[in-house]
């Protein structure tokens, strides 16, 4: 019964490995060309960061989410930007890792756009059943070489 047990708990871990780490870039319908005076004209680089988000936004401990990235390329050229995802599990009553909860490592992913194009990116977080954390905070940095880097925060609520 203990091996069973073993076996379960590294099933489980490479499942949740799994769910961290996976992740996609899908195209979105092409956005409209940028005009003067849109939000397209301010973005660096040429790309516009449009939001970060959980769906759902809120799960119970051992529960899973899937965070989404849309952004937005605003040139009319190919660019190819580096996102970077950090999230890491906090809780009001404790200071450093919650107890049952995971120290997730950054994921790093490149992306390319072409003219005009809209991408969503998107990454699974799985909460263990045993983490104590009120919250997973995201950050996703863009930087592309030679503009400064953009970021995005959201949380997921747990609970």
């Amino acid at each position: 019964m203990p091996r069973r047990l073993s076996v379960l708990a590294t099933a489980a871990a490479c499942l949740a490995a799994a769910a961290v780490s996976a992740g996609s870039a899908t195209a979105a319908a092409p956005a409209d060309p940028p005009t003067s005076g849109a939000p397209c004209a301010t973005a660096a680089g040429g790309v516009r960061l449009d939001g970060l988000a959980f769906d759902p936004p809120s799960v119970p401990a051992g529960g899973t989410s899937t965070a989404s990235l849309t952004a937005t390329n605003c040139s009319d050229h190919d660019v190819t930007v580096r996102e970077t995802w950090a999230a890491r599990f906090l809780s009001g009553s404790s200071t450093g890792v919650p107890a049952g909860c995971p120290v997730i490592d950054p994921l790093p992913r490149s992306v390319t756009f072409g003219p005009h194009e809209r991408v969503v990116t998107s990454t699974a977080y799985l909460v263990f059943a045993d983490c104590t954390a009120d919250l997973l905070r995201l950050t996703v940095t863009v930087s592309q070489d030679g503009v400064p880097p953009a970021s995005r925060t959201a949380d997921l609520l747990i609970g």
